[in-house]
């Protein structure tokens, strides 16, 4: 497994208000197969060609070397999808305590097939076995200023100690009717 922020950068600190992604690479005997996540079950963007816009507004401004918060606003304003996200980044569970406080979400939907040939609509979830944990602002900046690195450390001690984290896996399954009958588009 691997784990970082979206937002993030490289040396940044791990409490700060953003997204968690995470990948596990899966070895099977047709080759290996890397699935990624975030720890929210929505996204900012529904369209793939959105994708590139959104990572520009997150990242620092060619010129000023800063973050743009007009940037990101002027993404987020033109992109209503992202209000379910927003909020979910905007609440108190917006700032995940530590990588093992956290549930997982596959970014993607699978189209997986039984053996009678029947078409099933696939999300896969991994829900924290540790306990949703999540920080205040003030705790963040509290913590943070004795170390900008927690959330890697307590990942790693946990594991040299022998108290690995684990998650429960889990699927959303939508048939091919409820695909069709659903009153929105699911996907």
């Amino acid at each position: 497994a691997r784990f970082s922020t979206v937002a993030g950068e490289a040396g940044g600190a791990d409490l700060e208000r953003d997204l968690r992604g995470f990948s596990l690479k899966m070895y099977t005997e047709e080759g290996n197969w890397d699935m990624v996540g975030n720890n929210t079950p929505v996204f900012f963007v529904r369209d793939p060609s959105k994708f590139p816009d959104f990572i520009h507004a997150l990242k620092r401004h060619p010129v000023t070397h800063q973050r743009s918060p007009t940037a990101l606003w002027d993404f987020w304003s033109l992109s209503p999808e992202a209000m379910h996200q927003i909020t979910i980044l905007m609440s108190d569970r917006g700032l995940p305590a530590s990588l093992v406080n956290m549930n997982g979400y596959g970014s993607h939907t699978y189209s997986l097939w039984n053996d009678k040939g029947e078409r099933f609509w696939v999300k896969f979830h991994f829900k924290t076995q540790q306990g949703i944990k999540n920080l205040t602002n003030a705790e963040a900046e509290q913590i943070t200023g004795r170390s900008r690195d927690t959330c890697g450390e307590d990942l790693y001690n946990r594991i040299e100690r022998g108290d690995c984290p684990k998650w429960s896996f889990q699927i959303q399954v939508m048939t091919m009717a409820q695909a069709e009958e659903c009153p929105f588009d699911p996907f």
